[in-house]
């Protein structure tokens, strides 16, 4: 094992850190986008269930009907209504994207995982070869000052 191994293995480490941050960071885009949607939705939501209150009380009054304010409530109920599935296909994208970008941050971090365990092991056996070499020099040096060299 040479050190040049142990350097390409700390430069991969190092775009491997990089890789990562980058899919933790379009993980955390992608995780607002999607509650930005969410809230989108809710909101529709909401303005759906108060046209569909007030067509309601519209109906269910004791006076006559309001033809003019019963049809452009209508309208709009069906314009939310609209809007509501549009939002909710949103909704789903935002949700798909997050979870592609999950698998993306999990994969990276694994990958940087695994680099950084070959590094370990590279760093291990050249421990181990310095050791090894430490030793015989000292075994060698050993020999030389008793006089009797091998």
């Amino acid at each position: 094992m040479s050190g040049r191994k142990q350097h390409a293995y700390e430069v991969a480490l190092r775009m491997a850190r990089v890789k990562e941050l980058r899919a933790q960071m379009a993980l955390a885009e992608s995780v607002d986008k999607e509650q930005t949607a969410k809230q989108h939705v809710e909101t529709v939501e909401a303005a759906r269930e108060k046209v569909s209150l007030a067509v309601h009380a519209c109906v269910v009054d004791e006076r006559p009907v309001d033809l003019a304010r019963y049809e452009l409530l209508t309208q709009l109920s069906s314009a939310l209504t609209d809007t509501w599935q549009h939002a909710n296909n949103k909704l789903a994208q935002a949700a798909q994207q997050r979870t592609e970008k999950a698998s993306e941050n999990v994969q990276a971090k694994r990958h940087r995982e695994r680099v950084h365990e070959h590094l370990d092991d590279v760093r291990l056996v050249l421990a181990h070869e310095r050791a090894a070499k430490a030793m015989e020099e000292g075994v060698e040096l050993w020999l030389e000052s008793r006089g009797e060299a091998p």
